[in-house]
């Protein structure tokens, strides 16, 4: 395997559970919320959960164009970018947690079957490659995991 390859599985795997230089890896973090705030809207925000399947919505992209035969259009992940979550299913806090390793495992699978000649190819329906794809999913996690440290604490402190 090449080595940006696998720098990048590196870095997907240490920013979900390893030991991210920034703070808490994702898995951890998500662990210490509280299952009953995830739902809550600081400011009339986004709800943890509403970020959780915001994060599974852009891995099941990056996964989709990474397999050899996308199954699914640009629009499709568009409309769900920010999914409309029934809040009444408080079963969507388990799923998505579920989701989310299952698509994490996923990517993980797909990258290390590549190589680093993947990373200069297209994205299919984008205007850039598989390098920024792949970094930005890693970037994207991160900023999305800064979010959800930040309504945590501020949820738990409200609640005191």
């Amino acid at each position: 395997m090449d080595q940006e390859i696998q720098y990048i599985i590196k870095q997907l795997t240490e920013v979900y559970e390893g030991e991210a230089w920034y703070g808490r890896p994702l898995q951890q973090l998500l662990d210490s919320v509280q299952a009953d705030t995830v739902f809550e809207k600081p400011a009339g925000q986004h709800a943890i959960i509403d970020i959780l399947w915001h994060m599974i919505t852009w891995r099941e992209f990056t996964i989709d164009r990474l397999q050899h035969s996308p199954q699914m259009t640009l629009a499709y992940f568009e409309n769900n970018d920010w999914r409309r979550l029934d809040r009444t299913d408080k079963d969507l806090w388990p799923q998505g947690r579920e989701r989310l390793q299952e698509t994490q495992d996923q990517l993980l699978s797909l990258l290390r079957q590549t190589d680093d000649a993947l990373l200069a190819k297209q994205v299919r329906e984008r205007n850039y490659d598989f390098r920024k794809l792949l970094h930005g999913v890693i970037q994207h996690d991160i900023y999305h995991i800064g979010q959800i440290a930040f309504i945590s604490k501020l949820l738990r402190g409200a609640s005191q």
